[in-house]
């Protein structure tokens, strides 16, 4: 072989080890990305949890100061039947926990684009699904600049992303500090997380069922059984609209 082609040869050979050191490299880093080690507070159910039931309320109450001082007055904007919470914040919040946890070291930039977007598909998908499965509308969009289906829009987009900021440079760091020093061994500890999980799971069944009840009030299907004339009487449109004034189940107007 003269030298020549040997030169050619050793030449391609760097040629084809290109690609693969950029994909071994790659490959390092999204290893290293995905690795435990990256995150910012080890996630367990006890701090999603509580995660969800802090955002729920965080959110309502600054969602009912936004409505007080943008359009004037109280008005009820909880998402459950019992207790001052709206989930779509709490779910948001872990959420929003979960995917940025990996990306607390990154840009600011970064972290304000993957919460407008994860912010805005939670907003949609639980727009849509309470809609199609109950007939209700809590919010519409349609007319807004950047509405997608009257689900979500850009402005509420932006502060998702806004809120993604605020959540992970300036909460989280009570949360994970207040997680520290909390024993989640102790037993009134593990007592009150399990009467709240099961708390919650009561009262967001009882709140589905009352919607879906509300639901077919609108169309006019009477009451012919027991849970029908149970959520009739102390799930009445009355009470449904006192609590969730904003959620209608007459659909789109």
């Amino acid at each position: 072989m003269t030298q020549v082609s040997k030169q050619a040869d050793n030449s391609l050979d760097e040629r084809d080890s290109v690609p693969r050191r950029l994909d071994q490299q790659i490959l390092c880093e999204l290893q290293a990305f995905f690795s435990p080690s990256n995150d910012y507070i080890h996630l367990s159910y006890f701090k999603l949890f509580w995660i969800f039931v802090t955002g729920s309320i965080f959110g309502l109450v600054v969602e009912t100061f936004f409505h007080f001082i943008v359009f004037g007055g109280y008005e009820s904007r909880a998402g459950l039947v019992w207790g001052p919470f709206s989930p779509i914040y709490g779910v948001g919040a872990v959420v929003l926990t979960i995917f940025l946890n990996k990306f607390y070291h990154s840009h600011n930039i970064v972290i304000f684009i993957v919460a407008m977007v994860l912010g805005s598909c939670i907003e949609f998908i639980t727009s849509w699904l309470m809609e199609t499965l109950f007939g209700a509308v809590a919010w519409d969009y349609t007319g807004t600049f950047g509405s997608i289906g009257g689900r979500t829009n850009f402005a509420f987009g932006v502060m998702w992303g806004l809120l993604g900021l605020v959540w992970m440079r300036i909460i989280m760091p009570f949360v994970k500090s207040a997680f520290e020093h909390i024993n989640q061994r102790t037993t009134w500890i593990r007592i009150l997380t399990i009467v709240m999980s099961v708390f919650l799971l009561i009262d967001i069944s009882v709140t589905l069922l009352a919607l879906e009840r509300q639901a077919e009030r609108a169309m006019d299907i009477p009451a012919t059984n027991f849970e029908q004339q149970f959520f009739d009487e102390y799930f009445s449109d009355s009470y449904m609209n006192a609590i969730m004034h904003n959620t209608s189940v007459y659909g789109r107007k």
